[in-house]
């Protein structure tokens, strides 16, 4: 999949714009896997979508432990909607191009966006957290890892600042 990513000042001036690949870690493909060829019902809470402070290179092996406590990641100076959230993406139903062995299946999500406050800072690229015990609350390890990515370089927001991320898996 891939992130899209536009940042624009408080007058809506277009500051950068960026689209990058992203990392569907072991336990997001595990969950994946567990939950959509299992058989059995299931529950998935949320996705939530969070931005990193700093750019990472995603690991196979990366948990949301590893994102928030080993590497200290989160960036958590904004706001979804007035609270100091993650953004909980709502995708579309999902898509194909044809049905050859080279088709992509795609499933796209609304565009969530952060209003960047207090001093801004660094902001490195995205995450998406899903699963049992998955919460919107910043800096939560909760949740299992389904993918992560990053800028090619971090982006410089200050406050005022909006994020606009678009996730397409």
């Amino acid at each position: 999949g891939s992130y899209h990513v536009e940042c624009r000042d408080r007058h809506g001036v277009l500051k950068w714009y960026e689209e990058f690949p992203n990392l569907v870690v072991a336990v997001g493909k595990e969950l994946m896997l567990n939950t959509l060829l299992s058989g059995t019902s299931y529950t998935t809470v949320g996705p939530f979508l969070g931005l990193t402070k700093v750019s990472l290179t995603p690991a196979a092996t990366d948990t949301m432990t590893t994102l928030v406590t080993t590497n200290a990641a989160e960036f958590i100076n904004y706001t979804v909607g007035g609270s100091a959230v993650r953004g909980t993406a709502s995708f579309t139903s999902a898509t194909s191009t044809g049905t050859t062995p080279s088709n992509v299946t795609t499933k796209s999500a609304s565009a969530i966006t952060y209003t960047i406050t207090g001093a801004g800072g660094t902001v490195g690229g995205c995450f998406l957290v899903t699963g049992s015990g998955a919460v919107s609350t910043q800096s939560s390890t909760a949740g299992t890892l389904y993918s992560a990515g990053a800028f090619s370089t971090a982006k410089v927001t200050t406050s005022g600042d909006t994020v606009s991320v678009r996730s397409e898996e």
